[in-house]
């Protein structure tokens, strides 16, 4: 496996025989966009340690319902095939972290809330029962307090043309969702804060300057529970390579299928 030179991890408890690593991710746009980014770092950091990653994202997805950009349209997460592989894969011997991000679209498409909570509980039982460290992120909070009803709108019509939900609609489902994740923190995994500083103009992407901070701050904390110090960060230029490997992901791939899905896609 390559490993830049400035990232290679010196640490030498860290030996090949240590135990492998399967890092499962599950998201939609933000983890999308800088899933690249963090899985490198995250390998680079923990070589010469074995590191397996399968990844369930794409601009749009949800976790309950369908759903996509433009033309494509990808399956719920909860629905995807890659908790069967996981949960092979964690009867090898693997120790397996898993990132639940992104929470919200559903909402967006018209799922109820007590659904929403439905399906990330039946995710976090299913990670749990490959005795996975699990990590996730709340949903931004700006929405939570009702000073941006036109900005929704504008937000609605340009990323979810066909949804009908209503602001007040959406602002109470935001509010019970984040209620349960905080509920859940320490019982059912890790809740990463903070999360929102890194946002941009749109208050729900991570900022196109402030991406590499976002994801160097969750590779600081999963690499902290595997019991490494994270000594290097995430740059700007790898994230930036990370946007580029996004769009042939979903160009090159998911819209044209031109090239092939990689086998850790899902």
């Amino acid at each position: 496996m390559a490993v830049d030179l400035d990232e290679k991890n010196t640490n030498v408890s860290l030996l090949p025989t240590d135990p492998p690593v399967l890092l499962i991710l599950l998201g939609a746009s933000n983890l999308s966009r800088g899933c690249f980014a963090l899985v490198k770092h995250i390998k680079s950091c923990l070589y010469p340690r074995k590191v397996d990653v399968l990844i369930a994202s794409g601009p749009g997805r949800a976790y309950y319902a369908s759903g996509g950009l433009l033309n494509v349209v990808y399956p719920p997460i909860y629905a995807s095939d890659i908790f069967e592989v996981a949960q092979n894969k964690s009867k090898s011997g693997y120790q397996v972290v898993a990132l639940v991000t992104d929470i919200g679209n559903d909402i967006m498409y018209g799922v109820s809330t007590e659904k929403v909570i439905e399906t990330v509980q039946q995710i976090f039982d299913r990670l749990q029962s490959m005795n996975a460290e699990i990590f996730y992120t709340t949903l931004p909070v700006a929405f939570e307090k009702g000073d941006h009803p036109v900005w929704f709108c504008i937000l609605r019509s340009l990323l979810f043309p066909r949804s009908t939900v209503a602001y007040d609609e959406a602002t109470a489902g935001i509010i019970e969702v984040n209620r349960f994740l905080k509920e859940s923190a320490c019982r059912q995994g890790r809740l990463i804060p903070d999360m929102d500083r890194y946002l941009g103009y749109d208050e729900i992407h991570y900022g196109w300057l402030r991406a590499h901070n976002a994801w160097s701050h969750v590779a600081r904390i999963i690499l902290g529970t595997l019991g490494f110090n994270m000594t290097s960060e995430i740059t700007l230029p790898r994230m930036i390579r990370s946007y580029w490997e996004e769009l042939r992901q979903v160009v090159g791939t998911d819209m044209t299928g031109f090239k092939k899905k990689k086998p850790e896609h899902f």
